[in-house]
């Protein structure tokens, strides 16, 4: 008998898709053998099953039976590799149908079995070694795309994220609207007061916009004192209720004690979702928008 009360045992949520009881059955006693793993198994017998299964409950491995009646690959690969990095998945194949594991590894899944060849031990490392490179790549991932002072995303986060909402946008009709902010008089805090408080401030203003913008919305800062807001499924009505809370909430930064204050311009578009390039394009036109709104606050200010 196992022992999953060892230390060196994996707590692990599987998914097990495969519409064959016998297969599906042989595959959940390997798993409940195993020493090393503490499994939560589910199984289901098709992708629209798993699909609700995935939106509505955590899962942390995905165990695909590949020889499912009535399945369209094509369609499942695209299903899984949307956003392969969200959950990683195992496809098992037949001896005849190998070229499809290693298809399914160059679409995005993390390894693939033939079904002849499975054991608890193979099973297992498959598990294992698959969850450690989705954490490996999770990890290379997000600092590729996630500035490292402010933890905004990065240029290259805003970009990725944000033409993937712009698709989703083009699918449901949706309108998408861009905030571009821009950190007033960051040069006179980095040259009277250092670098340290430039940083701060730049800190600052990334914890405004968490506040903000709702959790849905994409973060970023381009670099420098200039930050972008992708706000999805916003409506143009509740555009000056946003600007008015981030108003807000700057003026609350500005404590009597704090060395600095901050002040930030900002300028709002619209995803026009028939341009070529709508998001660099909106970008553009929220960024010339602020420019507006940062001479009118010299004119006031002079």
């Amino acid at each position: 008998m196992t022992d999953k009360n060892n230390t060196n045992t994996k707590d692990v949520r599987v998914l097990l898709i495969g519409d064959n009881k016998l297969y599906t059955q042989i595959i959940t006693n390997f798993i409940d053998q195993s020493g090393r793993l503490n499994a939560e198994i589910k199984t289901v017998d098709s992708i629209e099953k798993a699909k609700a299964i995935i939106s509505h409950e955590e899962t942390d491995i995905i165990l695909l039976d590949i020889d499912i009646k009535e399945m369209k690959l094509e369609e499942l690969f695209n299903v899984l590799a949307k956003d392969n990095l969200s959950i990683p998945y195992i496809v098992i194949t037949d001896e005849s149908d190998e070229d499809l594991g290693i298809e399914a590894v160059k679409k995005g899944a993390q390894d693939y079995f033939v079904r002849s060849e499975l054991s608890e031990r193979t099973l297992r490392r498959g598990i294992i070694y698959s969850l450690e490179r989705h954490d490996t790549l999770q990890s290379l991932y997000r600092s590729a795309i996630v500035d490292e002072l402010t933890g905004l995303y990065n240029r290259r986060g805003l970009h990725t994220l944000g033409n993937q909402q712009v698709e989703l946008a083009r699918r449901h009709k949706e309108d998408i609207f861009i905030f571009y902010l821009d950190l007033d008089g960051m040069k006179s805090i980095n040259d009277t007061l250092g670098h340290e408080f430039g940083d701060r401030a730049l800190i600052d203003t990334s914890n405004i916009m968490h506040k903000t913008f709702r959790t849905t919305d994409i973060l970023s800062r381009l670099g420098g004192d200039e930050f972008v807001v992708v706000a999805v499924k916003a409506q143009h009505e509740s555009i000056p209720n946003i600007i008015q809370r981030l108003e807000d909430y700057v003026e609350e930064a500005n404590s009597p004690d704090k060395k600095y204050n901050l002040s930030i311009s900002v300028g709002v578009s619209k995803i026009d979702l028939k341009n070529e390039s709508p998001l660099d394009e909106a970008i553009q036109d929220a960024d010339k928008e602020m420019y507006k709104e940062k001479i009118n606050n010299k004119k006031i200010n002079l």
